[in-house]
């Protein structure tokens, strides 16, 4: 049996695709990054990519090519009329960096559809990000938190003399938090929205995509001393090459977004008067060794339930760590109810709560 990766051209019906989101002739590199961090981890064990099949995602259910062996690492929803879950029976899953949508009824199709039912031969099962993991615990899956292996890229041998700012997809009203000295010395050339001529995409199409991520990539290890961004997959690629982030955004509470959790701050626009704009690499060598044994235990099949324990324990004690002042989230949170208690007795009432529920919390 054959190993192979995912590759995406994005088979979405475009009748079906809702008003307010972008057609599918656009891309999201944030995808390819996926990919290729997959390819970069059959590299350590001796697999080229010239020995990979590729598998489109959206393809999945309907696959008929040689039989393979796919790693699930990447977003899976309910998008414009495609589904591409349960997976042919010519591929045997293996599921790291797992992801599936809440959004678009996604979960509940995967319900009503008996996909977990399917999902239990192939237990234990590795998400991206700890909510698949509590979706799939709660309806009886063993489960377990992986991860992005975005985060496993080689870091890289030096950052360059002259080092440019990347600002790159920050959302509107985060950037408008950014300082102006950091602005008019910053590069915006890079975005991870990528667009086609032709559609629906053609294999060559979309290996042209994994090219110009290539390139992306490339950038960030060549050029940059600091990238700014509101994309996870911007965030994590760089992580990894030793590149210091920041990471800000005007929905902290997207779910996709604790797999940074403990390993940069997570700034709401709220919070730009603590953001520290000028940080230092994170040294997160402890969790890549563990996301990559852990990845190549469940590709070779070796000890796979010892490292993927290994690493959800090294994942939970980096979830601990709270970068914000006073209890970061938590205090966030906090604060945001006070602001709206506009009246003076409100506001004293408020704050007699919160010391008396102090004890709990120490």
């Amino acid at each position: 049996m054959r190993f192979a990766r995912i590759i995406y051209q994005y088979k979405y019906d475009l009748s079906q695709t809702p008003e307010d989101d972008l057609w599918p002739g656009d891309g999201n590199l944030g995808d390819c990054m996926q990919s290729l961090a997959v390819e970069n981890i059959y590299g350590k064990i001796g697999i080229p990519e010239s020995e990979l099949l590729h598998v489109n995602r959206d393809d999945i259910k309907k696959y008929n090519g040689e039989k393979c062996a796919l790693i699930m690492q990447a977003w899976f929803g309910n998008y414009a009329n495609v589904f591409p879950l349960p997976w042919s029976e010519k591929i045997f899953p293996i599921f790291i960096g797992f992801h599936l949508s809440p959004s678009r009824h996604t979960r509940e199709r995967f319900l009503k559809e008996g996909i977990s039912e399917k999902m239990k031969p192939y237990q234990p099962i590795g998400c991206r990000d700890r909510s698949t993991r509590d979706f799939l615990r709660s309806i009886g899956i063993r489960a377990y938190f992986s991860g992005c292996m975005t985060l496993t890229f080689d870091k890289r041998s030096k950052a360059p003399e002259c080092g440019k700012i990347f600002i790159v997809d920050v959302d509107k009203r985060s950037f408008e938090k950014i300082p102006e000295y950091i602005k008019q010395n910053s590069d915006c050339s890079i975005t991870h929205r990528y667009y086609w001529n032709g559609y629906p995409v053609s294999e060559e199409g979309a290996l042209a995509f994994e090219n110009h991520a290539r390139m992306v990539l490339a950038r960030y290890r060549d050029e940059a001393k600091l990238v700014i961004t509101s994309k996870i997959h911007v965030a994590m690629p760089n992580i990894a090459m030793g590149i210091p982030v920041v990471f800000i955004s005007d929905n902290i509470d997207d779910e996709r977004f604790d797999v940074l959790e403990g390993i940069i701050p997570i700034y709401s626009y709220r919070d730009a008067a603590r953001v520290n704009w000028d940080p230092d690499p994170v040294e997160i060598s402890d969790l890549k060794n563990a996301i990559i044994k852990n990845a190549i235990s469940q590709i070779t099949g070796k000890n796979g339930n010892e490292s993927a324990g290994e690493l959800e324990c090294i994942a939970n004690q980096l979830k601990c760590i709270d970068y914000l002042p006073f209890g970061g989230r938590f205090f966030r949170s906090l604060t945001n109810a006070f602001s709206l208690a506009k009246r003076r007795k409100l506001r004293i009432l408020f704050l007699n709560n919160i010391i008396k529920l102090k004890k709990y919390f120490r």
